[in-house]
Order: structure tokens, then C-alpha cells, then sequence
């Protein structure tokens, strides 16, 4: 994927707490997301989704987990919805380089490309998986038991 990185207008608040041995501050930032009906496959409208970040500046990076980035500080907790973030580890200067190589194959597409492939392939996906279990195909059922 190769793309370019969006601009977040985060609102930075006066609110604190600790992650680690880290003082974190709180920044917020409103997101409007299509909503779904998910039987007729339609867009209803926009929704607002606020998505919470926790920051460092002690950690003057302005990166974050998925595609969360553009504050002062490294994001060591990221609320998006339902979906919760959390630094367990954090290894600054590390002994051992990484380099990130450049695939060399493949095809180069955008990010909003990239997310109507996986949606193309996981309704795919789900097609082969209804129609396998009409015909009794790869499917099986079976049961656990637990005694102490």
C-alpha cells in the first residue's frame, strides 16, 4: 500500500494519567464513519465515532498504533469504538537494527483501494463458506470435554 498520510485535528486536553512509567496525556479527535445497514448492504448516513488517544511527550515520536499518528508524543493507548490499543512493551535504542525492506513484486495501491479489496475478498470469502455448508462440504462438528 502506498499512500499518503492523513492530517488528524486531535484536541488536546488537560487530562493525565500514568501507562507505565510514561505521563500520558489525553487527546481526542471525532471521526465520521459510513453506517451501514448491514441486511440491504446500503450506506444510511455518516456517524461520529470518537476515538481517544493517550500520548507521551517523553517520547517525542508522532506515531501510534493502526493509522493514528500526528500528536507530540508516541500514542501508547488508543481507544477507536470497540477496539482498545495498548502498549505492553516498548523497547527504545534497540541492539539489533530492523530494516524494512520494499516488496519488489506486486501491485501498488492506495489505502481506500486497499480496503475495498478486503471487503471484495472477505464477501468472497463468506459466499464459498455459505455455499460449502448448504452442500455439507468441509464442515465439521464436534464437542470438548473438560473434567478437572
Amino acid at each position: 500500500i502506498k499512500d499518503s498520510i492523513k492530517t488528524i485535528n486531535w484536541k488536546i486536553t488537560k487530562e493525565t494519567k500514568l501507562i507505565g512509567k510514561y505521563l500520558c496525556i489525553k487527546a481526542t479527535y471525532e471521526k465520521l464513519i459510513d453506517d451501514y445497514n448491514q441486511k440491504l448492504e446500503k450506506k444510511k448516513e455518516k456517524k461520529k465515532l470518537l476515538i481517544t488517544a493517550w500520548y507521551t511527550p517523553e517520547i517525542p515520536v508522532r506515531n501510534g498504533p493502526s493509522k493514528y499518528q500526528g500528536l507530540p508524543g508516541l500514542i501508547l493507548e488508543l481507544h477507536e469504538g470497540k477496539m482498545h490499543y495498548v502498549c505492553t512493551k516498548l523497547v527504545l535504542n534497540p541492539k539489533e537494527k530492523i530494516t524494512i525492506v520494499a516488496p519488489k513484486k506486486g501491485k501498488k495501491i492506495n489505502q481506500k483501494d486497499f480496503e475495498k479489496l478486503i471487503k471484495k475478498k472477505s464477501k468472497e470469502m463468506m459466499e464459498q463458506y455459505k455455499s460449502r455448508r448448504k452442500k455439507g462440504g468441509d464442515s465439521k462438528n464436534f464437542s470438548i470435554e473438560i473434567s478437572d
